[in-house]
């Protein structure tokens, strides 16, 4: 993943000279004209490096660059001096043989992250201790949810999304510890808030859904006083935000909601929207899909929504779907079921255990599952009978059935996957392992049936009916996103190319650049297609973005006045 460098300056010629040479070396530059803009950018995305233009490098520089220390730990900021600063300052005379002027090429050169002094990798013992923290708890949260029916392991889905989706983004560790944790401690602050003020079975009234809002900010109170390894507060507070700044607490939109509280938010939504309520039953998962695409620039951040459809399509998964997915456990081991219950009850099972397998038999005919788990020890187990109990029955027959040893039992094994087991599990396995293959189990029969998304993607896609390109290319610029945007009208098609938030290449039928944005601009019917990550080589836009737009409005009026 290419290095990230935030160019902090007041002068915007000054930010693009130091950008231009941060992109020809392959790095990704990010732009902010404050330092107060830039927190906002490190509160959202990990950055290797921020480079500071200051006018003068005294203690007010040196405080605002331990601000900036503080948000991201490990990156390093860089004072510097523009010589269009140094030429036009009165205290020019000033500067003595301590101070050197460099080019931006030589400064950039000596900065570059191969260069940079490496830091101290955590030990393993260090990445263990983190990684039991967020299982530990997961487990928790996870526990807490067991006795409610409509959120049992609601938290666990959501947070297997925001990994995903972190994961599909290419997201530093950091970051991604960041989400994860964010997305299991997120409602800690309900138990905060008075019961009675909150809303019981079916729809919230007015005063409930304000009462209701309190609880992200409560949250991020809750947990103020611990100092975690990761920048996890403003993500809980604000994973409530919208992108179009219509959310709560605090109104923020675009680039300022942290990125993880955006990943959280459209993860969120989803599994709600998959999973029942007292008032409504589940949406499928295609219906919920179709509405983060409707939703996204206005609620959702559109290049996390996009990412978000890329790991369902990928993994065919059904975080919630019409049912959840139902597994039958047939083990005689009590403590183990228990154990394995729980667990599977917090990925967003439905489970029934049973100790016997006359009972399982009883329990698969009665509801068939999507997975039968049971026990086998020994060629004259019972479940291998229970096998052969359900591969009698023509609509049982494809259900898949893997198999729960003590141990590692190779002529077992041997002979279970020869009677056609999907899986032969060893208990002793690590249960992260164990719950894994499950999964993977069902994966493969979703896939074979041909269920979880019917239709593949390429970006968020909507009609310019609901989103016009002035509400395209304004989505774009709040994120500094680069995409690319095509659309579709009257059988004609164009596309025009993003980076940074700026339009810089278009192209419809033989016209390219101004010309052609300013076609595609007047299109107030048709389809478009959001791709983001998609760069041009090219560039053949030179006026600002915004000002094209106004001017395509202007054409577009003269163009229906009566003449």
């Amino acid at each position: 993943m290419a290095s990230r460098v935030v160019i902090v300056s007041e002068n915007a010629k000054a930010r693009e000279t130091l950008a231009q040479e941060v992109r020809r070396r392959g790095m990704t530059p990010t732009l902010a004209g404050s330092v107060e803009e830039a927190q906002r950018v490190l509160e959202t995305v990990a950055a290797d490096m921020v480079l500071l233009e200051t006018h003068r490098v005294d203690a007010r520089a040196r405080r605002q660059r331990a601000r900036l220390e503080q948000l991201r730990p490990g990156c390093r900021v860089v004072l510097v001096t523009s010589f269009g600063a140094v030429r036009q300052s009165p205290d020019l005379l000033q500067f003595g043989p301590a101070d050197f002027l460099v080019s931006a090429e030589v400064l950039l050169s000596s900065l570059e992250p191969g260069r940079r002094p490496a830091h101290t990798a955590p030990d393993d013992d260090s990445e263990k201790g983190l990684s039991a923290l967020v299982q530990t708890v997961d487990v928790l949260v996870g526990l807490l949810e067991l006795s409610d029916t409509h959120f049992r392991g609601t938290s666990n889905r959501v947070t297997r999304l925001v990994r995903s989706i972190a994961d599909e983004l290419g997201l530093r560790k950091e970051a991604v510890h960041e989400a994860v944790l964010a997305s299991l401690l997120k409602d800690v602050g309900k138990a905060a808030l008075d019961p009675a003020r909150l809303p019981a079975e079916g729809e919230m009234a007015p005063e409930q859904a304000e009462a209701l809002r309190e609880h992200a900010p409560a949250s991020a109170r809750l947990l103020e006083h611990i100092t975690f390894p990761w920048n996890v507060l403003p993500v809980i507070r604000y994973h409530h935000e919208r992108y179009d700044g219509k959310g709560y607490p605090d109104g923020l939109k675009g680039r300022e909601i942290p990125l993880g509280a955006r990943i959280i938010a459209v993860a969120d939504a989803y599994v709600a929207m998959c999973s029942p309520r007292p008032h409504r039953p589940p949406f499928d998962p295609e219906e919920a899909v179709q509405e983060i695409e409707r939703c996204a620039g206005q609620q959702f951040d559109p290049e996390v929504a996009e990412a978000l459809i890329r790991v369902l399509e990928k993994t065919q998964a059904v975080f919630g779907g019409s049912e959840k997915p139902s597994i039958v456990v047939c083990d005689a081991d009590p403590e183990f079921r228990r154990l394995l219950q729980m667990r599977l009850v917090n990925d967003g099972y439905e489970v029934r255990c049973v100790a016997r397998a006359d009972e399982a038999l009883d329990a698969i005919l009665a509801a068939p599952p999507n997975l039968v788990l049971a026990e086998v020890d020994g060629d004259t187990s019972e479940g291998f009978q229970l096998l052969r109990e359900i591969r009698k029955d023509a609509p049982l027959q494809h259900v898949p059935f893997a198999f729960l040893a003590r141990s590692e039992n190779r002529p077992l094994k041997i002979r279970a996957l020869r009677q056609g087991v999907d899986d032969f599990l060893v208990k002793t396995t690590d249960l992260e392992e164990l719950l894994a293959r499950i999964a993977n189990i069902l994966t493969r029969e979703s896939t074979r049936r041909g269920e979880g998304l019917k239709r593949q993607r390429r970006g968020v896609t909507g009609q310019l009916d609901n989103l016009g390109v002035p509400d395209i290319v304004q989505i774009l610029a709040i994120g500094m996103k680069t995409a690319c945007v095509a659309l579709g009208h009257a059988g004609r098609t164009g596309k025009i190319w993003f980076r940074d938030g700026a339009a810089v290449h278009a192209k419809c039928g033989e016209a390219s650049g101004e010309a052609a944005f300013l076609q595609l601009a007047r299109w107030k019917t048709g389809e478009f297609a959001i791709e983001h990550g998609v760069a041009s080589r090219r560039t053949t836009i030179e006026s600002d973005t915004m000002f094209l737009v106004m001017e395509a409005m202007r054409l577009l009026d003269e163009e229906s006045a009566p003449r």
